[in-house]
C-alpha cells in the first residue's frame, strides 16, 4: 500500500502532499556530464520546494510532517485528501529559494545552485539541439559561483567545476581542476570530460549509459 506524507508548509501552515516514490531499481539509467541521472519512470521527493497556497520556498526538513496518506483509502481527515500535491523546484524555483535565503549555509547554497544548473540543463537532454549549454547571463553568473564555492573541493565536487567550466569554454582551466580528481572511481567520468574538451566541446552530453539501453535514448551528437 503507497503512502504520501502530509506536511504543512512552514511559512503559511497550508497542508500539502508529497508524493513518495516508490523505491524500485530503474532500468535504463543515464547519467549526464553535469552528474545527473534520467531514467523512464524515474521519479524524486523534493528535498525544497515552493508552496502550492503561498508560494514561498522551504525545504521539506523545515515543514512540520503531520502523518502518511495511503492513496488506496480515503484519510481520516478530510482536509488530507484535497491537500495540493508538492512539486519539484524547477530552474525558476531554484533561483527564487535562494533569493529568499534557503541558502543561508554554504552546502545549502551550493545544492540549490547545482539543481538550478541541473534544471537549466534540461532542454539539452536531448540529441537534437543545436545549442547544448547555458548561455544566459543568470545561468552564467551561477555557474560562475558554482566554480568559485568548489575550488576546494572534494574530487566529486571538482567534477561539477570542470563540467560548469566546461559549458563556458575554459578547457584549459578544465584540465587544472581534473588535477585535483585522482580517485580511480572518478576516473572514468575524469576522462569523459578530458576527451570532451579536447574536441573543444561545450556541449552537455551522456556520461555513461546502461549496459542494455533503449535505442530511442542516444548520447548527445
Amino acid at each position: 500500500m503507497f503512502s504520501d506524507l502530509i506536511l504543512s508548509c512552514p511559512h503559511c501552515q497550508a497542508l500539502a502532499r508529497m508524493v513518495l516514490p516508490e523505491a524500485v531499481e530503474m532500468p535504463g539509467m543515464i547519467t549526464w556530464t553535469d552528474g545527473w541521472q534520467t531514467a523512464p519512470g524515474l521519479a524524486r521527493a523534493p528535498r525544497a520546494t515552493l508552496c502550492p497556497t503561498c508560494s514561498r520556498a522551504f525545504w521539506i526538513g523545515e515543514a512540520n510532517q503531520l502523518g502518511f496518506a495511503s492513496r488506496e483509502q480515503a484519510p481520516d481527515d478530510p482536509a488530507w485528501a484535497t491537500a495540493p500535491i508538492l512539486k519539484p523546484l524547477d530552474e525558476n524555483g531554484a533561483q527564487q529559494a535562494l533569493d529568499e535565503g534557503l541558502g543561508s549555509f554554504t552546502d545549502l547554497e551550493l545544492e540549490l545552485r547545482v539543481l538550478r544548473w541541473w534544471r537549466g540543463n534540461d532542454p539539452f537532454r536531448c540529441a537534437d539541439v543545436v545549442l547544448g549549454y547555458q548561455t544566459e547571463s543568470a545561468a552564467v553568473e551561477n555557474m560562475e559561483r558554482m566554480i568559485a564555492m568548489t575550488a576546494d573541493g572534494g574530487e566529486d565536487l571538482l567534477l561539477f567545476r570542470a563540467e560548469a567550466q566546461r559549458h563556458l569554454g575554459r578547457f584549459d582551466d578544465l584540465v587544472e581542476t581534473l588535477r585535483g580528481v585522482g580517485c580511480s572511481d572518478y576516473w572514468p567520468a575524469k576522462s569523459r570530460l578530458l576527451e570532451l574538451a579536447a574536441a573543444g566541446s561545450r556541449k552537455l552530453d551522456v556520461l555513461f549509459l546502461p549496459l542494455e539501453h533503449d535505442p530511442s535514448l542516444e548520447p548527445v551528437a
